[in-house]
């Protein structure tokens, strides 16, 4: 870039990344200003690393001395004085004033003597400022006690009003542009006529000039690939820059740069095969093949995405959403027609009644319109508008087809579940029995005492390797509480009968982190412990693999790798699982078919429903880890809404006791966005982030450096509910936690309070939560004591269902019918084949001539009313009913008689489920009620003495209720107190 002055000025200079145009802006003469937009104002507030001063925003003050000036836009347009010396006077020792000159002007810059000066003899005092004098000359400044060898005082503040000027247009010199197009327009008139150069396109069109620098991509945390980069630049000789922001980061890079010639230096002065770390708030990287010196930047260095330039313009969006809303393109399943999607509501008037009806497509645009009331027969499908199901076809009885498919694979996945753990039983497996003189070699280097519920546990385990049957154990506890131990102590009993462990984990990192442990723990003894994963090198996995086949490695600790084809083992004896519901459905069936002879220690910090279910209708046995190590505290749990001071208050208190904090943003498409309202919201903090749609490679080198050291908060999606242990991480902030599951939120909790220090978890949610929400965090708040893992998941089977035993024959059914209608179905099957009664599910068919609906002059909105049908749908007693009714007033007023209509019309449709009622119709005569089984228990001379007319039907077996007598808004309460009387 050696580029004279004359040669840029009035060109656009396209593609420099931001630091190049620092420098060049460092790098010119004389007067000069550089405008941006307010958001990039950080960027250039500091140039002392580039040998330069900057005036930021001047004022008054500045005017006439400022020579390098650095503006927002905003500021440039502001008011200024057109005559700006008749509106400052400048101070300075030994010069002239004449008294009542001086106090002509103070009284003009809007200073009043008596309030906002005084005059003592040969001293005059203006707020803070002291002045002294001898005769006219001033001898001495003082600003609040303290000497000054010049001052400039400037106009009273609120004296701008009557000011005709812009501020542009008193700072001399060229006028170099960052991102013009967000200038306001205004702008261009006033410094047309002036030098410019522009770094963007927007404004006054100017030629191009391509700079022959090449712009570098982002490292995105990659700093192995940084350092590789940096050591091929220095071997050819070239000179390197690197401008850092924060002093903890560049004695991290020092420590990773160990070996290579650096040095540190307050301003830029590049040496050839030398790295050069100046202190800069620069941003981008670019090579400058001209002069051979490369520049980076710590912004560069950590940056996650092209979107750099402005990513954090704020975006202003509408009221938050809430995630359980029913809501236009959501799926629906009906139990008779299938999987529709809900395109909105529609009111319809049939014979004189109004209603509100949902309209579901089918296949082939078919509609369907279904009262509002049946809402509670719908299923909610988890598919969206990225991955949508397959679609209905009305009246084809293609929905019971699959249905009863689905229903048939689930009896005969029910049956091999059940056969597969009675052969499991029977199956002869291998006896690990106990050896008197090798066990007691790893308890002895264990420097802690075994808690009691780890005691049960390895009691458990080692009982069900010394029995002849192949082990199947789960084994739940909290994170840190000590199930690596118990398997590390069973691994160790196998290997002693000289057979091979395979520990399989989710992660690169945990599998690094789990060698660790097991190599320390297993020092000095004669047990060789391997690791194979990304971080293994090419040769390392040739000589693993053929020590597994040949005998000679006897714990290979490893994630997926472990499952592919090439992996032979001499002896396998134990397989371990960790963390299992992190593996897909194709890694699942693999491990099955490993395990099939082999004992099977599973570990699980949250046993997920489908995992739990398992043990609890007894095909797997269960051992559950409650109790924290001594010493260990709770995490302290706060519940919150959302709240800025909140958030940086959480980040600073972990940071000034020498922590790092995680915060969870769970949207990949706005990440950059929060990272950028972090930075402005705590400046103090290096923030790195990672998301997953980075590779694993860079997810994996960036929880690596944040452990290291690099940053001090983690930015990231959910992405980091498994994986490294990192000691010094105590806070933990999460975002939206209510649009998270028990499961996870429970797991990134378990990313902090692994020590003795003391852990906050920050669960922030919008001002309104859904009941399922509102119930998940509660259930987290709730169960801050430590070991509530297991009881966590118990919680979480009741709040989402249970789950189903997944395998890649049922993936096609589960697609087809939804996981929730399967997993109703095998649960099903399964309660069938153990002689178990099952009850149906109860829906009750509403059709009554009544104008029932929540009318558009009540709510407005028909997003707000989509949703209050969705929560009175889901309203399971009246007390539930009673609270909703009593929000709706509270929001909107008192209810029309439509509203009213349709709340009792949910109050009865609750009265009638719980009674056992399948329908209640009307016809020209009667209010019909009918049962689903004949022989109805109730009191008949209570339904004689009714102030209307009632009696008993056989078919339907129910009730008819004379509708002569009654009028139609009686009818509601007639059929309720027929309904009292059924016991």
């Amino acid at each position: 870039m050696t580029h004279t002055e004359s040669e840029i000025q009035n060109r656009y200079l396209p593609g420099l990344p931001q630091v190049a145009r620092a420098l060049l802006f460092a790098r010119a003469r004389g007067p000069r200003v550089l405008l941006c937009p307010p958001e990039r104002l950080p960027l250039y507030a500091s140039m002392s690393g580039l040998g330069l001063g900057v005036y930021v925003n001047p004022g008054l003050e500045a005017y006439q001395a400022a020579q390098v000036v650095v503006m927002a836009y905003p500021e440039a347009l502001a008011p200024f004085p057109e005559r700006p010396e008749e509106w400052r006077l400048v101070l300075e020792p030994g010069r002239r004033y004449l008294r009542d000159q001086l106090l002509e002007n103070l009284a003009r810059m809007g200073y009043a003597r008596g309030e906002d000066f005084e005059v003592w003899g040969d001293r005059l005092e203006v707020g803070r400022l002291r002045l002294e004098f001898f005769g006219d000359e001033l001898e001495g400044i003082w600003l609040e006690d303290l000497p000054q060898a010049r001052h400039v005082l400037t106009a009273k503040p609120g004296k701008a009003e009557g000011w005709t000027s812009l501020k542009i247009l008193h700072f001399p010199g060229t006028v170099f542009l960052d991102t013009p197009s967000l200038a306001p327009a205004e702008l261009w008139p006033l410094i047309a006529g002036r030098a410019q150069v522009s770094f963007g396109l927007g404004g006054p069109e100017l030629p191009p000039l391509h700079l022959p620098i090449r712009p570098l991509p982002p490292y995105r945390a990659r700093v192995s690939q940084f350092v590789e980069d940096l050591r091929g630049w220095l071997a050819k000789g070239y000179a390197a820059v690197f401008f850092y922001r924060h002093q903890k980061s560049r004695g991290y890079l020092l420590q990773k740069l160990e070996g290579l010639p650096t040095r540190s230096m307050a301003t830029l002065e590049p040496r050839p095969g030398i790295l050069t770390l100046v202190p800069g708030p620069f941003e981008g990287a670019f090579l400058d093949e001209e002069n051979q010196t490369v520049y980076l930047s710590e912004a560069h260095l950590y940056a996650f995405g092209g979107g750099e330039v402005l990513r954090n313009r704020r975006v202003l969006s509408g009221e938050e959403a809430d995630p359980g809303a029913l809501a236009a393109g959501d799926y629906l399943i009906h139990p008779e027609h299938g999987i529709g999607q809900y395109l909105g509501l529609e009111t319809r008037e049939v014979l004189g009644v109004r209603r509100d009806y949902l309209v579901l497509r089918y296949a082939g645009e078919a509609r369907m319109y279904l009262p509002v009331e049946q809402l509670p027969l719908l299923k909610r499908h988890p598919g969206t508008t990225d991955d949508p199901p397959a679609l209905s076809s009305l009246g084809k009885g293609e929905w019971k087809k699959r249905r009863e498919k689905a229903a048939k694979d689930a009896e005969e996945l029910a049956q091999r579940l059940l056969v597969l753990h009675a052969k499991r039983e029977a199956t002869p497996g291998r006896s690990f029995g106990p050896l008197a003189e090798w066990d007691p070699l790893v308890e002895e280097n264990f420097p802690f005492e075994l808690t009691p519920d780890q005691k049960k546990a390895l009691e458990e385990t080692l009982r069900d390797l010394e029995a002849p049957r192949p082990m199947d154990r789960l084994i739940s506890g909290d994170v840190g509480f000590g199930k690596t131990e118990v398997a590390l102590r069973a691994a160790f009993r196998v290997v002693g009968h000289g057979a091979q462990v395979a520990l399989l984990v989710p992660t690169t990192l945990l599998a690094e982190q789990h060698r660790a442990t097991f190599q320390k723990r297993l020092a000095g003894l004669p047990v060789r412990v391997a690791a194979l994963s990304r971080f293994t090198s090419e040769r390392e996995e040739r000589e693993i693999l053929r020590g597994l086949a040949e005998g000679r490695v006897d714990i290979v600790i490893g994630t997926h790798r472990l499952l592919s084809p090439d992996v032979r083992f001499k002896d396998l004896g134990l397989l371990v699982v960790d963390e299992e519901h992190r593996f897909g459905v194709a890694q699942k069936e693999r491990i099955r078919e490993l395990k099939e002879a082999v004992d099977t220690l599973y570990l699980s910090a949250t046993p997920i429903p489908r995992s739990l279910y398992s043990a609890l209708v007894g095909l797997r046995d269960l051992s559950s880890i409650q109790t924290p190590p001594p010493g260990r505290k709770p995490i302290r749990t706060v519940l919150a809404p959302y709240d800025p001071a909140l958030v940086r208050q959480g980040i600073m208190d972990e940071l000034e006791r020498g922590g790092k904090a995680f915060y969870v943003h769970d949207r990949v498409a706005t990440i950059l966005a929060r990272r950028s309202y972090l930075e402005a919201l705590v400046p103090e903090a290096r923030i790195g982030v990672v998301h997953g749609q980075m590779t694993e490679a860079e997810v994996e080198e960036t929880m690596l450096a944040f452990s290291e050291g690099a940053f001090d908060v983690l930015l990231a999606t959910t992405i980091i509910e498994s994986g490294l242990d990192i000691p010094e991480a105590n806070t933990i902030l999460i975002e939206r936690a209510d649009k998270l599951g028990l499961a996870a939120l429970y797991q990134l909790r378990g990313r902090v309070g692994r020590r003795d220090q003391e852990a906050w978890a920050y669960l922030f949610h919008p001002l309104r939560l859904t009941e399922g929400a509102e119930r998940r965090l509660s259930a987290i708040a709730d169960l801050s004591d430590l070991g509530s893992g297991h009881l966590l998941a118990e919680k979480d089977m009741e709040i989402r269902g249970v789950g189903n035993l997944l395998g890649p024959e049922q993936h096609g059914h589960i697609r087809a019918v939804s996981l929730e209608i399967y997993t109703e179905l095998l649960s099903e099957a399964i309660r069938k084949l153990k002689g178990e009664s099952v009850e149906p599910e109860r829906h009750v068919t509403l059709d009554l001539q009544l104008s029932a609906r929540l009318t558009p002059e009540y709510i407005p909105s028909p997003a707000a009313r989509s949703r209050y049908y969705g929560r009175l749908a889901e309203c399971k007693n009246l007390a539930q009913l009673s609270r909703l009714a009593k929000e709706l007033k509270e929001r909107y007023g008192p209810a029309p008689l439509e509203v009213e209509n349709f709340l009792a019309l949910t109050r009865l449709r609750l009265l009638a489920e719980a009674r056992g009622v399948v329908s209640i119709t009307e016809d020209l005569m009667y209010l019909q009620i009918a049962f689903a089984q004949p022989g109805i228990d109730y009191d008949a001379k209570a339904l004689r003495n009714l102030p209307f007319r009632a009696e008993t039907t056989q078919y339907p077996p129910g009730f008819r209720i004379h509708k002569k007598g009654l009028r139609p808004e009686e009818y509601l309460q007639a059929i309720s107190e027929v309904l009292y009387l059924v016991g």
